[in-house]
């Protein structure tokens, strides 16, 4: 009898899924990571079994879960947990009766030797959309997890992993593509994964509503051949051949786009390859998580809920960077909010603070998508507009105000007089690099002090960019 593991609201949960879902990976010792090898390695219900109970009873020793129900009945031993994170409880089914505690792991077996438990079972069609059944993890790719689920970064660990997999499986190209709804996102800070394993155009091989179908179904793709699928000939680029693998990167409900694998040979991959970079892709949809995570607590302006100071800093670095490298030029825009001392003073912080929000959501709606919008430090704000014309810009600029100016801000105070604050102003100053600046502070004392303070001195509620500030 294979084990069975049932989750508090009653969903049963496969062994591979147990992995995926409810180990705290990130968080295992070199004790726990051998255990979660050996668990990914087992070749019969007993040693699922053995590996099963000993993951849970070391994560029990580190404090993550707690066993709270150990019965034996009709032969068999029944385990109840609780995971002390989600405070969810999960059964466990042995076919057995026996004692808990944590042994030695059992020894790793090659992915050469490796036979999934189901050798009966027929094997799916690996150019359908569909999710292997079987799941062998290397221990360097272990390592790596557990040592890059600790870091901020993701450059350097995404890059050891395409390593790892090239050494693994093998392949000739791989690549990640984000999502455009993260892309396009003011969430998205992943700024570093744009110089990693990108294909160009014309290298594509996977048609993008085959990728939409992966992020839309969450579910893998593995085509054998892209040349000689009949499904495929319409959509698959001109010359296209080979054997690609398409694989999700999830974490819990999200899909934060698709980890590609692509082989110059067709059939070149087998279901312990697909299994692999599912698993990869998992992994890197859950570091993607977290990094969001932890850049919401690092970059992001809690009053305002648009990127802070410190984010501005970043972007405006790489941007400029990036217009050396383009020869396009980009602006930088510094917004102050008009007489605003006069909302704090009248109506109070918590007022001033709810316009500060709202100033926020017109500049993010005002803006375009590519722009950056973010709080400067009081009440001012900053925006940068890459690949922009002096016309464009002051366009952009002009929009943001009127818009500030033609929004009716509402206080949220109890007192009559503060609850309806009506007009709110903004003066703004503008520069572009490197047309009107050489260097970043030129650029920010250009468009602050000089130019902010001439719409400030020209009656406010106006745009000043450097050109006409001289």
């Amino acid at each position: 009898m294979i084990v069975s593991i049932m989750i508090a609201r009653r969903k049963q949960l496969s062994h591979t899924q147990f992995i995926r879902d409810l180990v705290p990976l990130s968080r295992l010792d070199a004790r726990g990571l051998e255990f979660y090898h050996a668990l990914t390695h087992c070749r019969s219900h007993e040693e699922l079994e053995s590996c099963t109970i000993n993951l849970l009873e070391h994560l029990c020793e580190l404090g993550y879960m707690r066993r709270i129900e150990q019965v034996q009945r009709n032969g068999r031993t029944h385990l109840k947990y609780r995971d002390l994170t989600t405070l969810d409880t999960f059964s466990l089914i042995t076919s057995a009766e026996r004692q808990t505690g944590t042994t030695a792991p059992a020894p790793p077996i090659s992915m050469a030797d490796h036979r999934p438990a189901d050798e009966h079972l027929e094997a799916p069609d690996r150019t359908e959309l569909r999710r292997p059944f079987n799941l062998s993890v290397p221990r360097a790719i272990l390592d790596v997890v557990a040592a890059s689920s600790r870091r901020i970064d993701l450059a350097g660990p995404f890059s050891y992993l395409y390593e790892l997999l090239r050494e693994t499986i093998g392949y000739d190209r791989i690549a990640l593509f984000l999502s455009d709804s993260l892309l396009n996102s003011q969430a998205n800070t992943l700024s570093e994964l744009e110089g990693i394993a990108q294909w160009a155009e014309e290298e594509q091989f996977c048609p993008k509503h085959l990728k939409q179908d992966v992020e839309d179904s969450a579910r893998l793709l593995v085509v054998a051949d892209l040349s000689t699928d009949a499904r495929f000939s319409r959509t698959v680029p001109k010359g296209a051949y080979g054997s690609i693998i398409v694989a999700p990167l999830t974490a819990e409900a999200y899909v934060y786009g698709t980890l590609e694998v692509w082989s110059r040979e067709p059939d070149a991959f087998s279901d312990d390859d697909a299994a692999l970079v599912e698993f990869v892709g998992e992994f890197a949809g859950g570091l993607i998580k977290r990094r969001l995570e932890v850049d919401e607590l690092i970059f992001m302006d809690q009053t305002t809920q648009i990127h802070n100071r410190r984010y501005f800093d970043e972007q405006l670095d790489r941007e400029m960077e990036r217009s050396k490298r383009s020869g396009d030029a980009m602006a930088l825009l510094i917004i102050d909010l008009d007489d605003f001392k006069l909302v704090n003073d009248t109506c109070g912080h918590a007022a001033g603070d709810s316009v500060l929000r709202q100033v926020g959501h017109v500049l993010m709606e005002s803006a375009r998508q590519v722009d950056i919008v973010a709080r400067y430090g009081g009440e001012e704000f900053a925006v940068i507009l890459p690949g922009v014309t002096r016309e464009s810009a002051v366009i952009v600029a002009e929009r943001i105000r009127g818009n500030v100016a033609r929004h009716s801000f509402v206080a949220g105070s109890t007192d009559a007089a503060c609850a309806r604050i009506g007009r709110v102003t903004v003066s703004v100053g503008g520069a572009l690099f490197p047309t009107d600046a050489r260097s970043k502070s030129e650029l920010m004392d250009r468009a602050d002090r000089i130019c902010l303070y001439e719409a400030k001195k020209q009656g406010k509620n106006r745009v000043i960019f450097w050109e006409e500030a001289q």
